[in-house]
């Protein structure tokens, strides 16, 4: 059966040959040496065993599998999963044609997945498969290959432009010339719209050489120095040895062509060719040199393009037995003996091989020898050797500098400052370029182990992504984006990236290209001008840099349209006017000096600050920056010079000049002694006040620590402050601590500190401001003793006046029981006995008003927060007022989601009593008041709104203040004291009140909670 399945196997290819059957091929020895795996599987019965010809496990390279699948399923699950759906449709289709051939991804190995390719052949009996036969061939290192290729066929426009011998390439299915060096052109004098777009064969004359030409190319792909006529669109004709050989080019299948132009050995030959029967013999082996060797008559000959090509005087006889040895380089010489020796021994009739042959002085030639060794009948002993010697210098020169322009490509990614990086679409790097480590700071190796999303901040990443992705999706061919990362060491960096694609023959992207700056400085430069432009608004927002050229001599050749914008000139006016001619007296001479160095060293990037006219006849300051511009030559063809105007940063300047000469005076001169201190803390300058406030002199200071001299107690609390500020920044932060002055007093101060940083925000030093605050604090202590005094009086006032409050009030309520108990009460006495509880009401409120405002003035007010219902609050205090008020209904509203709140509910529910009373008591006969509490996202509102009497203007200002009651209120009870306790009530809880009035309209006021 195995005989069997091989024949079948091996049908499609046996077809082609006609006597194969005739010479009886062994199918087994065949399939033992084959490098495919040969398999059968029998349909007929389940299940479906694969059966192996030969052993599949030595078979892949690398042997990177231990067992093959043995039944179609266990084959089945070494398909890739995404090829599994395609394969399945494959095979049903190989089915019913009887025959076909499919490519997949199949494991070999554990997670090692390889490409492979089946061509299968089915068996039928009745119609029906019965048997399927294959051959599967590893294709994995063949695509490899082919992407290497590809990916060095992209440099191979560049180095056929660089060639010395004319080079087109044309595609094999059309045969137009779709790309040429300009050497064709220049060495066959055509125009490009000449030569491309048309096939080639048309510029072959000689038809029986176009013709074998042709025939060589179809049937070996390609073809080695064979000789045609070429004939130009001006008639012109030339011989030429052409080699042509097959090129994957833009995605399609070419043939790439080597000229060399042989006209002369052409003319030379056909005037040999009547008369010299040895050319007959050379021309079928050679288009170059002629040359021949008879062993019996040791008689030789060299053709005429040998010597002139060696540049050598001609020899009769020039060979030996060794033939060419005596011109061969020496260090190849051996090479050819062996060669040479190896086919007399084997007695084989061909030589081919590539050598050096070194002629006059020295000259190198590198010759593709080609032969034809003649054997005699008898001994089978070499008789003559005919062949001929083709020049391929050029070739080996376009080698030479192939691996150069790779050499080189890997010497500028590896020494470029910028980081060169290549990536595969999903992010993964595949190579870095030694430059990352300045770039980013990181090595290549360590880079290759990061995602972006390691060292680019989110929004940055997204940036980035963006840009690249329309370089993957091929909607653009250059990308370029600017972003800030996280370099190694922490700092921030800003880099400018530059991403390319590299595609596959197909147009699939394959590698992401990058190329990386660091833009830091670019970048900051550029975040200064913008600040310079807030500064100079003016200036900066019609002002544009004056671009021009000139030649050598400072004439004008070109000025771009902002001179008019700038300096008032048009253009015209500008053109061909001496650069020298507008320029300050003062500064011309430096102007010229520097314009001397710019043009005998080349330079080609100076900087220079002048005056320069404008049209006006005003002197505007000007910064100029430019240099030379070369020609190919290395010639100055042009002197460019990019002009801004900086007249107004020149004044600014001057003024900042003025202003650190005031600064200087004001901190000399100044009460407060002005200080500036390092990072350590050191004294890097002391205002001369230091004399009059510790008594030391000015430079006695200087260079120590400040912070010795304060007070130990205090040293751990200002030391402290003074790290914050140079933590944050920050200006003005005050500490108030005790310092030692020279006769070893200690007095108080205060010292506000400020940080000073520089354009890059980098600390630089620490400022303080100390004055002498010792009569405050003495003063402070009095007021705190005061204080404690006003404290102690409120607690006895409180004491005395309640006792006797309480002893009148019970006395009054005895009499007024007395009078319940009369029958016939006296009226006027009942009247007095009523009016004296109201005074006595009115007394213990006004009593406890004061009580409350002392204690909070000597801070003995304690905030004891606890969770509430502020709503549930409002309602108690509502009800609490309605016993005094029952014909009167306050409506509560609520705005926003309600929820729970962390408050002092008694002194919460004080301020709002005081409130809604005066909303009751102050709209007596009016609409009944309102409540509208508002829930924000952040904090709180509630708001108390009444329709009564309203605050007259005048009364408002004071309305905080205590005992202040509004001229309108006439005989309406109240203390003058509830306004300031709600409004202290409400800052402990961190708010404020507020009030908006309106006479005879009503008051509204709005209690502002924060985040509660």
């Amino acid at each position: 059966m195995s005989t069997v399945v091989m024949q079948n196997v091996f049908n499609d290819s046996t077809n082609e040959i006609g006597d194969t059957n005739a010479k009886g091929i062994d199918y087994e020895s065949v399939v033992k040496n084959l490098l495919e795996v040969v398999w059968s599987i029998n349909m007929s019965v389940e299940p479906y065993e694969i059966t192996y010809l030969n052993d599949p496990l030595t078979r892949t390279p690398g042997s990177v599998y231990s067992k093959a699948a043995t039944t179609i399923g266990e084959w089945q699950k070494t398909i890739h999963p995404d090829d599994q759906e395609r394969i399945l449709d494959e095979v049903v289709n190989v089915l019913n044609t009887g025959t076909g051939n499919y490519a997949y991804r199949a494991l070999r190995g554990k997670d090692n997945y390889r490409y492979v390719r089946d061509r299968v052949t089915v068996f039928y009996e009745d119609g029906k498969p019965v048997r399927l036969d294959g051959i599967t061939t590893d294709i994995d290192d063949i695509r490899r290959s082919r992407r290497d290729l590809e990916l060095s066929q992209q440099r191979l426009k560049s180095i056929v432009e660089a060639l010395p011998d004319p080079v087109f390439i044309s595609t094999q299915d059309t045969g137009k010339a779709i790309f040429a060096n300009e050497m064709l052109f220049e060495v066959y004098g055509m125009k490009p719209n000449e030569f491309l777009g048309k096939r080639v064969i048309q510029f072959y004359q000689n038809f029986e050489g176009r013709k074998q030409y042709l025939e060589m190319l179809i049937k070996n792909g390609s073809v080695q120095n064979h000789e045609l006529m070429l004939k130009n669109s001006k008639g012109a004709s030339y011989w030429v040895s052409a080699s042509t050989m097959p090129l994957e080019f833009q995605n399609e299948s070419c043939h790439i062509t080597i000229l060399q132009d042989i006209t002369v050995r052409k003319s030379l030959e056909r005037e040999l060719k009547q008369s010299n029967d040895r050319y007959y013999l050379a021309v079928e082996g050679t288009n170059d040199v002629i040359w021949e060797y008879d062993f019996k008559k040791s008689t030789s000959y060299l053709s005429p393009q040998f010597w002139e090509s060696m540049d050598l005087k001609p020899k009769k006889n020039p060979l030996d037995k060794d033939l060419l040895v005596k011109f061969i380089h020496e260090e190849d010489r051996n090479e050819f003996l062996q060669a040479i020796q190896n086919k007399f021994e084997t007695k084989d009739e061909d030589l081919e091989m590539e050598t050096r042959m070194v002629g006059q002085d020295g000259k190198i030639l590198w010759v593709f020898v080609k032969a034809k060794i003649l054997y005699s009948g008898g001994k089978g002993r070499p008789r003559k050797v005919v062949g001929s010697l083709s020049n391929i210098t050029s070739l080996k020169q376009a080698q030479s500098r192939l691996r150069e322009s790779e050499a080189k490509y890997k010497l500028i990614s590896e020494n470029s400052s910028d980081c060169i990086c290549l990536q595969t679409p999903d992010g993964t790097f595949i190579f870095v370029s030694p430059s990352s480590i300045d770039v980013i700071g990181y090595d290549p190796s360590e880079l290759e182990q990061l995602r972006l999303r390691e060292f680019i901040a989110k929004d940055a990443l997204i940036k980035v992504s963006q840009a690249m992705l329309k370089v993957v999706n091929q909607s653009t061919k250059m990308a370029s984006v600017t972003f800030m990362a996280k370099h190694k060491n922490g700092n921030n960096v800003w880099l400018e990236s530059r991403g390319g694609l590299i595609t596959d023959s197909e147009g699939a992207p394959l590698y992401l290209l990058t190329s990386t700056r660091d833009v830091t400085e670019r970048f900051i430069a550029a975040q200064k001008l913008r600040e310079s432009q807030e500064r100079y608004k003016l200036i900066t927002e019609n002002s544009h840099d004056i671009v021009s050229l000139m030649d050598p001599e400072g004439n004008y050749d070109f000025v771009s349209p902002s001179v008019k914008e700038i300096l008032g000139y048009e253009v015209y006016e500008m053109i061909g006017q001496n650069s020298l001619s507008f320029i300050h007296p003062e500064d011309l001479p430096e102007v010229m000096r520097l314009k001397q160095i710019v043009l005998e060293n080349k330079l080609k990037d100076e900087k220079i600050n002048f005056r320069f006219r404008n049209k006006q006849g005003d002197w505007r300051w000007l910064e100029g920056q430019g240099g030379v511009i070369l020609n190919d030559a290395g010639e100055i063809i042009y002197v460019r010079s990019n002009k801004r105007d900086i007249t107004e940063k020149i004044l600014t300047e001057q003024k900042l000049q003025e202003k650190e000469k005031q600064y200087k005076l004001v901190s000399e001169n100044s009460g407060d002694v002005i200080a500036l201190q390092d990072f350590e803390g050191k004294a890097s300058f002391i205002s001369p006040s230091v004399k009059f406030l510790l008594g030391y002199e000015q430079d006695a200071l200087l260079d120590t620590f400040y912070s010795d001299l304060i007070h130990p107690e205090e040293q751990p609390f200002v030391q402290a402050i003074i790290n914050e500020a140079v933590k944050n920044k920050s200006k003005n932060v005050k500490a108030t601590y005790r310092i030692q002055t020279k006769d070893e007093q200690w007095i108080w101060v205060e010292s506000s500190f400020s940080t000073i940083e520089d354009a890059k925000g980098n600390f630089l030093y620490l400022q303080s401001s100390t004055r002498d605050i010792s009569e405050r604090i003495k003063a402070l202590d009095k007021e705190r003793q005061l204080g404690k005094l006003k404290s102690s009086f409120i607690s006895m006032a409180s004491h005395e006046f309640r006792t006797p409050l309480t002893t009148i009030q019970s006395s009054n309520e005895l009499i007024n029981m007395y009078l319940d108990a009369d029958p016939e009460p006296n009226p006027k006495l009942k009247k007095h006995v009523g009016r004296i509880r109201t005074e006595l009401e009115r007394m213990n409120t006004l009593l406890k008003d004061v009580f409350t405002l002392g204690r909070l003035d000597v801070g003995k007010t304690a905030i004891k927060k606890d969770i509430t219902s502020l709503t549930g609050i409002l309602k108690q205090v509502v009800l609490e007022n309605s016993v005094q008020y029952r014909s009167r209904d306050i409506k509560i509203s609520v705005a926003g989601k309600e929820r729970q709140v962390e408050l002092d509910s008694q002194l919460i529910s004080h301020s709002l009593s005081n409130l809604i009373n005066n909303a009751l008591k102050y709209s007596e006969g009016r609409p009944d008041p309102e409540i509208i509490v508002t829930y924000k996202k952040v904090g709180l509102q509630i708001e108390v709104k009444d329709y009564g009497i309203g605050i007259p203007e005048a009364d408002q200002k004071g309305l905080f203040e205590s005992f202040s009651r509004a001229s309108n209120v006439g005989d309406i009870d109240g203390t003058g004291l509830g306004l300031i306790i709600v409004k202290n009530f409400v800052e402990i809880h961190g708010g404020s009140i507020t009030y908006k009035s309106e006479l005879n309209k009503g008051t509204s006021f709005f209690i502002n909670l924060p985040d509660v």
